[in-house]
Order: structure tokens, then C-alpha cells, then sequence
């Protein structure tokens, strides 16, 4: 495993990249960002977004070293030696190691043990590293915002800057009440991080982009493509547009109905950015609730709040961590 020692003897003559995925609103970028300012060297990190919207996922890149010439790159990190997921569910919708060199570090958010994960992400030649930082941020922070809690893992595995280094970026960054939530939370975090160490370290002297690509051959010209674009395709023909994308992954509650108490005042499906509540037209001809459409429900929980009668609750996702792996395996610490 990694030492203070040798991490500060590679970075005199390397970088160390670090890449963080998120879904848009969860921080990934002010994680990036606080790594440069604990960072007792020279960094650079910067975001990389697709379209810009609440819960769709993102990427940031980081590049680290004790050589002020070696981080003078603005292209995105192709080859980071530590990752970071700090939502589970991208697990299954993004390459998240993609470009990680035998060794390196996985970190993720989750409830699941080590050997799962190697399973999702067809991975046994890394490290893996898993928090519960959704359950710390809700109990420490009061809402699931896991950036920092992120952070306090990676100071267990990465030893490139020490809780005191991070604190102190946390408390330039944020004030009061919530420089000290946060601060909490990553000291939390460091503590119950589990790691599941194969014994190989990350090779860190490569750091090169993947080979130039070019477009295939035979592809249409842009006078031949339909100009109109593919969300504006005959839908009976070919299903389109947002509702096929499952928002409901976004989200860490399980939003509740109770038709019993809910007097179909219709408050909820007016407030629901995602139209994630089920109305039906009933034989009176009149509109009424049917439930909650789960599959792009992203938790909001502006519905539970706008409700008078308390019809609609909410339940945790994700449940208790298991930490490590199971205890008749190998190999965790």
C-alpha cells in the first residue's frame, strides 16, 4: 500500500491524475477544485460536462505534482491513478475505469462490498476503496451532498495531502456552520473508509493520452444527416427523447404514495419537474393520482414537502454499508 513517503518521492518527478464522477448538483467539481487547494504542490483540475442538468452524470480531472511544468496540460486525464464515484449508480452507466493502470485506486459511495464491485466493473487489477458517504451526509450535513466525505476517503488511500491540509481548504472554501459540518464529516469518513488492498501499486509514470481516433470511413456527410436530429424522429418508429433515459437512478429516496390519504388535490403533479406522477382518467372523466412513476422519479421530494394531507413519504434507497469484503475472503484491511 501507498505511504506518505513514496507518494511525495513520485511526485517530484510525475503526476498524480485523479478523475471524480458525479451527477450534475452532487459537487464533483468543487472536489476537484479542494484537491488543488490541499494539494501542497502545484495542481490543475477542470470539469467536463454534457448537457448541463440536475443529476446527469459528470466528470472533473485533476492533475497533481511537485513540478510546476508537468501540470501544465488542460486536456482531460486519460490515464488517472485514483478515481473517485460518488454516486453508486454510475457504476452501471459510465466506464468509471476506464484508463486506470493496473493498481490504481477505485473509490466509490456505496453500500456495497468490494468483491460486488469488482464484479460491476469487470475489474480484479485495482485497488478498491467504498464509504458510505450518503448515510454520513445525511446525518452530518442533513442533505446528500458527498464531495467532501469523497475527499476523506481519499486521503486514506492517496496520502496527497494530509485531514489538516484538507480542513484547512474546506474552512477557505466554506463558512461557519458548514465549514465545520464538513470538516466532521471528512474526519468521519477517514475512519470508516474500507479498503480492499490487492498489494500493487499504480505505475505512475504513465500519463499519456489514448491514441488519436479518427471518424470511421463511410460515415454520412453532415448534408445527408437529417437535419430535423434524432429527438424530433418519429417516436412509433424508433421510442426517443427523455423518457427513455432512467432519471430514477438519480435519486436516493424511494418516494412513497398513500392513496388512502391523498385527496387528489393534484399539488404534486403540478409541482413534479420530471412529470413523475401518475395521473389516470378515471370514468367521471375527471383526472385522478395513480402513483408514482419510479423509473423517473429523481427524488426531489417536492411533492412530499407540497403535500397538505401527508399523502406522500420517502424511504432511504440505499441501505446499511457492508464494509470490506466478506470476512471468509482475502485481502481487505
Amino acid at each position: 500500500m501507498l505511504t506518505p513517503e513514496h507518494v511525495k518521492k513520485i511526485l517530484e518527478d510525475y503526476t498524480i491524475n485523479l478523475r471524480f464522477h458525479a451527477r450534475g448538483g452532487q459537487g464533483g467539481v468543487t472536489a476537484s477544485n479542494l484537491c488543488v487547494e490541499a494539494f501542497y504542490g502545484y495542481g490543475v483540475c477542470q470539469p467536463m460536462f454534457g448537457a448541463e442538468r440536475m443529476g446527469s452524470p459528470t466528470e472533473s480531472y485533476v492533475r497533481l505534482s511537485k513540478n510546476a511544468d508537468l501540470v501544465r496540460s488542460n486536456e482531460q486525464v486519460y490515464g488517472p491513478h485514483f478515481v473517485s464515484v460518488l454516486d453508486p449508480s454510475l457504476l452501471t452507466e459510465v466506464d468509471v475505469t476506464a484508463g486506470i493502470p493496473k493498481g490504481g485506486w477505485l473509490i466509490v459511495n456505496t453500500e456495497m462490498d468490494q468483491l460486488t464491485i469488482q464484479d460491476t466493473v469487470k475489474r480484479k487489477d485495482i485497488n478498491i476503496a467504498t464509504i458510505d458517504a450518503t448515510r454520513i451526509a445525511l446525518e452530518v450535513l442533513g442533505r446528500n451532498i458527498t464531495n467532501t466525505i469523497i475527499l476523506g476517503a481519499l486521503v486514506r488511500v492517496s496520502h496527497l495531502f494530509t485531514f489538516e491540509e484538507l480542513s484547512d481548504a474546506i474552512m477557505k472554501r466554506f463558512k461557519g456552520e458548514v465549514a465545520g459540518k464538513n470538516v466532521q464529516a471528512i474526519k468521519q469518513a477517514i475512519e470508516e473508509t474500507c479498503i480492499y488492498d490487492i498489494g500493487i501499486d499504480p505505475d505512475f509514470t504513465l500519463d499519456s493520452k489514448v491514441p488519436w481516433q479518427q471518424v470511421n470511413l463511410g460515415l454520412p456527410g453532415y448534408k445527408d444527416l437529417d437535419k430535423a436530429g434524432v429527438w424530433y424522429c418519429d417516436e412509433d418508429a424508433i421510442p426517443v427523447g427523455s423518457d427513455q433515459v432512467n432519471t430514477g437512478s438519480w435519486g436516493e429516496w424511494d418516494v412513497i404514495w398513500d392513496e388512502e390519504t391523498c385527496t387528489d388535490c393534484a399539488l404534486c403533479w403540478h409541482i413534479c419537474p420530471d412529470f413523475a406522477i401518475i395521473r389516470n382518467k378515471g370514468e367521471d372523466g375527471l383526472w385522478h393520482m395513480a402513483g408514482i412513476d419510479s423509473f423517473h422519479c429523481k427524488s426531489c421530494l417536492n411533492c412530499l414537502e407540497i403535500c397538505p394531507v401527508h399523502a406522500i413519504d420517502k424511504k432511504l434507497k440505499q441501505g446499511p454499508a457492508a464494509c470490506a469484503v466478506p470476512e471468509d475472503q482475502e485481502g481487505g484491511n
